[in-house]
């Protein structure tokens, strides 16, 4: 297995995080009514899948997941990962009423998720001077373990990823909290380093 980032790499890319996770934490709060958004500082770690859903609340909580490629010099994955009730608030929030039938509020979700991953990704682009996209988003409903698994296994096999990871929550008299992540596959990761001077 190859040698895990130093803590000057992982400084680094906690800085990538930082500044694409706030660009797309800035789409999230025009998309909200411009309602305000705190970011968390945003971290990097190495981990496995297991790891990963304990930071989700555990295998049998329930969330709602975004999950996009990336189209680029970066393989990985970019997911946007609210608990069940939150995601169901936001979807409210994006459409601007509760009543919405499910195709409506999941078709707005994937569209936030389409607009805050640009946005992501687009800042990290001009970071490193590379064109990055996101691919069509894919929106999962479910238990933590099996679909923070399923995305793992999806960017690196059964082996550990890197992770970008920032914690979001919007004020206001409806709160709505969650987490982007940004899973990259090892040798990607190893490319951005490379690509960021580190």
């Amino acid at each position: 297995m190859s040698p895990s980032p130093s803590e000057i790499q992982l400084d680094a890319l906690r800085e990538v995080a930082n500044i694409g996770c706030g660009h797309a934490v800035n789409a999230l709060a025009r998309l909200m009514g411009g309602r305000r958004v705190d970011l968390s500082v945003p971290r990097a770690f190495l981990t496995r899948a297991e790891e990963l859903v304990g930071l989700m609340g555990g295998e049998d909580a329930p969330v709602v997941v975004a999950r996009l490629g990336i189209q680029g010099q970066l393989q990985g994955l970019l997911l946007l990962v609210l608990p069940a009730e939150d995601g169901s608030v936001l979807e409210s929030l994006l459409l601007r009423r509760d009543d919405a039938p499910l195709e409506e509020r999941e078709s707005a979700l994937a569209e936030a998720a389409n607009i805050v991953a640009s946005a992501c990704l687009s800042a990290i682009g001009t970071l490193t001077g590379w064109r990055l996209l996101p691919t069509v988003p894919l929106l999962v409903r479910g238990l933590a373990g099996p679909v923070m698994t399923s995305a793992v296994v999806e960017a690196e096999g059964s082996d550990r990823v890197v992770v970008l990871e920032t914690h979001f929550s919007a004020v206001g008299a409806r709160s709505v909290s969650g987490r982007m992540l940004l899973v990259l596959e090892r040798e990607s990761s190893k490319a951005l380093l490379v690509r960021l001077g580190v």
